[in-house]
């Protein structure tokens, strides 16, 4: 039974010698080379076990991308002063019908209506510019949401 592996150093052929040949000239079967039969075997190394195949990569999530907001709708503050002084308006013809009235009662009816006739179409006026402002920011928003569904123009 062979006792020394070794392989010849010019073809890489694995071969077995008896451990009495060791140190002795033989030829090798494969390429006819001559060579030394080795004291004792050669360590080999281990094979490595084959690396197991790597997962396919998985498909990199998109990223996330960063939150998006819409504005608030603000109040016009042009509204909103309208809507003040027709407050003030309606508080001070009664008061100024009042003090006119004291005089004249006619002149006192005619200051009262047209300060409650002033105010309330004061008010209206407010009412259509906060509609008319509101709507426009949100169409401002409408089109913030389509750009960015779109990715842009």
């Amino acid at each position: 039974m062979p006792d020394i592996h070794f392989d010849c150093p010019k073809c890489k052929q694995t071969l077995d010698a008896p451990e009495e040949l060791a140190t002795q000239l033989i030829e090798c079967p494969t390429c006819k080379e001559t060579i030394e039969v080795p004291v004792r075997s050669q360590l080999k190394e281990a094979p490595k076990p084959p690396e197991p195949p790597k997962p396919a990569p998985t498909p990199a999530a998109p990223a996330v991308p960063p939150k998006f907001t819409l504005p608030q709708v603000e109040d016009s503050s042009v509204a909103a002063a309208l809507t003040v002084i027709a407050a003030l308006e309606l508080i001070a013809s009664p008061i100024a019908g009042l003090g006119v009235g004291s005089d004249n009662t006619e002149l006192g009816w005619l200051v009262f209506v047209s300060g409650v006739i002033s105010g309330l179409i004061l008010l209206g006026f407010a009412r259509v510019i906060e509609n008319t402002h509101e709507s426009s920011q949100r169409l401002k928003r409408i089109e913030m949401l389509i750009v960015k569904g779109l990715g842009g123009y």
